[in-house]
């Protein structure tokens, strides 16, 4: 009969290397994921610009790299990597970064899908718990919860879905749900969950509008 290994008796040097072992497995998903999400990110610009004809590659990236509009997404992807990978300091030196120079506060803790556009990403404060794909984020946006929440417990702040538009000075709080293809209006206040397809403004935000179905 094989014996049972006690875990809680692993010698510290065998428990030091498999958390290296898997350490070292972790990275190169976490980089590929980096890759995948910015090449999307510059996609969705392209087409906004209506350049539909390319694709991302490595030189396309670099020649796109110090764009205002897409520098902030380098920096945010980077950070949040870093921060997946259990790198210290450089997720908030990001953080800090992304604030001074584009006074953009968007914490690496959001999870944030594909192709996500700031059309200008002054004065933002972007704390969801999650943010879907190909959403739209205008100047003075602040997504967060209703109350003061230094430890970012997810439960207490919205969540976001795909397609969504998010206008300018809009502000979204506490533990609501946005669901694909909404539209919030300029300066509106979303207090409650919104349903797909879905234009909504005013303060508080109620739905005004049927939200047109993409291509």
């Amino acid at each position: 009969m094989m014996a049972c290994v006690n875990r809680s008796f692993q010698h510290p040097g065998e428990r030091r290397w498999l958390s290296t072992a898997r350490d070292e497995q972790r990275a190169p998903r976490i980089m590929s994921s980096l890759k995948q999400l910015l090449y999307s990110d510059l996609a969705r610009q392209y087409e906004l610009e209506g350049r539909h004809e390319l694709r991302p590659n490595f030189w396309r990236f670099l020649a796109r790299l110090f764009h205002y509009r897409f520098l902030p997404n380098v920096v945010y992807r980077i950070s949040r990597s870093a921060m997946l990978a259990g790198i210290p300091l450089v997720p908030n030196v990001l953080t800090y970064l992304n604030l001074v120079l584009f006074g953009l506060e968007i914490t690496p803790r959001c999870e944030v899908g594909p192709g996500v556009f700031f059309a200008h990403t002054s004065g933002s404060v972007i704390g969801a718990a999650r943010i879907g794909s190909n959403v739209t984020i205008l100047a003075g946006v602040n997504l967060g919860a209703q109350e003061l929440d230094m430890s970012f417990d997810p439960a207490l702040r919205p969540e976001i879905g795909n397609n969504v538009v998010l206008g300018a000075g809009c502000k979204v709080l506490g533990p609501v749900r946005i669901a694909d293809n909404v539209i919030v209006g300029a300066n509106s206040v979303v207090l409650h969950s919104v349903e797909v397809n879905t234009i909504v403004a005013g303060v508080p935000a109620r739905k005004i509008g049927v939200a047109p179905i993409p291509r």
